[in-house]
């Protein structure tokens, strides 16, 4: 039943301010004349008013998008009573709204006041209207993927209240603004895929119009590429550096995992989540890798055999490296992954390398030792280079692997 209360002969619709929010509020009731002394009458027009004042609250309350939501509560009330035909009503609602809007004025600027109209009365969609509805339709996804798909579209709604804000003109200069500010072009590509999503989905519920998305690809100011411009090799004189940082830190594990891959080259969750059961006192076997290729069994290099025994025996959770805790995507090296990016970065090392660096510096130290790349690719579990050994070889044998190994030598690395 509509909040409604009887003064004067005219009936008032009216609403309590909860006692938490009335500082905030700045009264203790809302009150507004209805102009009428028809009781039922009132209760018609007292339903939208206390509908919109109870978005109000929620706003003030700090409820996420709550701003948003009560412009859409004018907006559907607005509709209610325009469909009603009731046009004294409509003109109630209408001037209150005004009001509203004048009050968003003072308190947050022009800018938003003018969302706020746009999207009342129904000149504007707000962008969001529709996120919740399509990051259900894409649970189909790895969790992962879903992250970031989530991330980069709440980046686009974040950007623009509405969808008719996002012209081809505006869209232009918006990736123009991010691309100023850093944005590389590979994240601009992955995140113009990810806001295609979300467009395609508003056009199969007539959101927008089809084939109407406002990013292009040609906006994006490719960086000019040079020859091995991704993840740098450490030098071999740095890896101890790294090893003795990490020792002087106290963190043991850290240094650990730097040895390790240091003397196999093996990547960071592919050592983060080696079982025992994999690791033998001459080689352990690497069982779920990213490629085909990358299940392999990799030589112990006799500088890490103390260490893999001191590592067997401290293990209390069935891993080589004991005591790491999984993510919610289910990798073991998130946690640890950080410690060296901060490491590193503490050393001056910049963004060029990270943990896969010691992943080429083994490769490129088996290079200078004469080892052929066939064999280097079977050590770290690259593609063969070449279709005979790629298609028809079984692999070198251990303890041809071992020998190549042998040839890694760091000084001032290991005990």
């Amino acid at each position: 039943m509509p909040h409604i209360e009887k003064c004067r002969n005219l009936w008032y619709a009216t609403l309590k301010v909860p006692a938490a929010l009335r500082n905030k509020v700045g009264k203790t009731k809302f009150k507004q004349s209805l102009g009428t002394a028809d009781k039922r009458r009132a209760q018609a027009l007292a339903a939208p008013l206390v509908a919109l004042w109870k978005a109000k609250l929620r706003q003030v309350a700090g409820e996420e998008d709550a701003v948003q939501r009560e412009a859409l509560r004018w907006r559907e009330a607005i509709a209610e009573v325009k469909a009603a035909g009731d046009t004294e009503a409509v003109q109630l609602i209408q001037s209150l709204m005004a009001a509203e809007a004048e009050n968003i004025e003072e308190q947050r600027g022009a800018h938003e006041a003018e969302r706020f109209a746009g999207v009342a009365s129904g000149h504007k969609t707000p962008t969001g209207l529709h996120f919740q509805e399509w990051k259900a339709s894409i649970t189909h996804l790895e969790q992962k993927t879903q992250d970031q798909y989530v991330k980069d579209v709440r980046h686009l709604v974040d950007q623009f209240a509405a969808l008719e804000d996002i012209t081809p003109q505006a869209g232009r200069r918006w990736m123009e603004q991010l691309q100023q500010s850093g944005t590389s072009p590979s994240s601009l590509k992955r995140m113009l895929s990810c806001w295609r999503s979300y467009w395609r989905y508003l056009g199969t519920i007539d959101a927008v119009p089809p084939n109407s998305f406002p990013f292009s690809r040609d906006n994006i100011r490719e960086a000019r590429r040079v020859p091995n411009d991704s993840w740098s090799p450490f030098a071999p004189a740095d890896v101890p550096r790294l090893w003795q940082a990490a020792k002087e830190k106290r963190d043991g594990p850290l240094a650990d995992l730097i040895m390790l891959g240091a003397y196999t080259g093996a990547r960071i969750e592919e050592l983060c989540s080696l079982e025992l059961a994999n690791v033998g006192p001459q080689s352990f076997r690497i069982k779920d890798a990213k490629t085909s290729a990358g299940w392999r069994e990799v030589p112990i290099h006799s500088k890490l055999r103390p260490l893999m025994k001191r590592l067997r025996e401290e293990s209390r959770d069935g891993y080589l490296l004991t005591g790491l805790t999984f993510n919610k995507y289910g990798d073991r090296s998130n946690a640890i992954s950080k410690r060296f990016g901060r490491l590193k970065s503490g050393l001056g090392f910049g963004e060029n390398h990270v943990f896969h660096s010691l992943r080429k510096t083994l490769i490129t130290l088996l290079e200078d030792a004469g080892v052929s790349e066939n064999l280097a690719a079977d050590i770290v579990g690259h593609e063969k280079p070449r279709i005979t050994y790629g298609l028809y070889s079984g692999g070198a044998s251990l303890a041809t692997k071992a020998e190549a190994i042998e040839r890694v030598r760091y000084e001032g690395l290991g005990p």
